[in-house]
C-alpha cells in the first residue's frame, strides 16, 4: 500500500508539473529474461495456475466458480483430479530441468548467483519502507534482482518442494498410509492446503501487484513475454544494473579503441 501510494503520488505530481518528469529517450531494450527462462516461467504459469484451480475445486466443490462447471458432466471431477495431476507433474519437471539451468548452464549459474540473498537486501528493504512512509527522500538503487524478487523466488523453491511432497503422499494415498499411519497423512494433507493458500496468496497479492497493479508497470510488465525492457523501465527498478551495463560497455569501447 505504501509502495502504491508513493508511486502513485510522484506519478500525479510529475503529470502536474509540480516535480521534474525524468523521461529516457532512447529506445534501446534491455534482455530481463533470455526465451529459455520465458519459457519456464510460462509453464511454471500454466501449471500453478490450473494446480489452483483444480485444487481449491476439490476443496469447495460447493463454491459459485465451481458448481456450474461440476454440473457440466459427472466425469468433471474425474477430469479434474486428472488436470491436478498433470499440472502437478509439469510444475515437477520444470522445476528439475530448472535445476540443471542453474548448476550446468552458465546464464543460469550467473541467475542463481545474482540470486543469492545479501546484507545489503536487508538495507534496501528498510531504505525503501522510509522511502514509501516519506521519512527519507532518496529511493535506494537495486541492481538485477531486488530483496522482492529474491523473496519470492526462494519462496518458491521452499513451496515447490514442499507441494511435492505432501502432493505425492496424498496422491499415493494407500502406500503412505501404510508407511506414514493416517496422522501422518492427515498432516501432509494439512501442510499441502495451507501452504496452497499461502502460495496462491503470494502471488495474487505480491507477485500480481509488483508486475502488473504497480503504478510503475500497470497495466503490465511485459518483460515475461517479449524477454526485455526499456531504458525508463531499468532506471526506475534495476538503476544499478543499468550502470554496470553502461560501464561494462564503455570499458570493452575503450578496449576495442587500445
Amino acid at each position: 500500500i505504501a509502495d502504491f501510494v508513493r508511486k502513485s503520488r510522484r506519478q500525479l505530481a510529475e503529470r502536474r508539473g509540480e516535480v521534474p518528469y525524468h523521461h529516457h529517450t532512447s529506445r534501446r531494450l534491455y534482455l530481463r529474461m533470455s526465451l529459455n527462462e520465458r519459457l519456464q516461467h510460462g509453464s511454471l504459469v500454466i501449471s500453478f495456475v490450473l494446480l489452483v484451480i483444480t485444487g481449491f475445486a476439490l476443496r469447495y466443490p460447493d463454491a459459485w466458480w465451481v458448481a456450474w462447471v461440476r454440473n457440466i458432466s459427472p466425469l468433471m471431477f474425474e477430469i479434474r483430479g486428472i488436470v491436478h495431476r498433470s499440472a502437478a507433474v509439469v510444475m515437477v519437471l520444470v522445476s528439475l530441468y530448472h535445476l540443471y539451468y542453474i548448476f550446468a548452464v552458465p546464464r543460469g549459474k550467473q541467475l542463481i548467483r545474482d540470486l543469492l540473498p545479501v546484507w545489503q537486501d536487508a538495507r534496501d528493504a528498510y531504505g525503501i519502507m522510509r522511502y514509501n512512509l516519506g521519512l527519507s527522500p532518496e529511493k535506494p538503487l537495486l541492481g538485477r534482482f531486488s530483496y522482492i524478487e529474491k523473496a519470492e523466488y526462494w519462496a518458491l523453491l521452499w513451496g515447490t518442494i514442499v507441494m511435492s511432497i505432501t502432493g505425492v503422499i496424498l496422491w499415493f494415498d494407500n502406500t503412505f498410509l501404510n508407511l506414514l499411519t493416517k496422522l501422518w497423512w492427515d498432516v501432509a494433507r494439512t501442510v499441502h492446503y495451507y501452504e496452497a493458500w499461502l502460495a496462491t496468496l503470494a502471488i495474487v497479492v505480491w507477485h500480481f501487484y509488483f508486475v502488473i497493479f504497480n503504478p510503475d508497470s500497470y497495466p503490465i510488465n511485459l518483460a515475461f513475454w517479449k524477454g526485455t525492457m526499456t531504458e525508463e523501465e531499468m532506471a526506475e527498478e534495476h538503476p544499478l544494473e543499468l550502470k554496470e551495463i553502461h560501464a561494462r560497455e564503455a570499458a570493452e569501447k575503450r578496449a576495442d579503441r587500445d
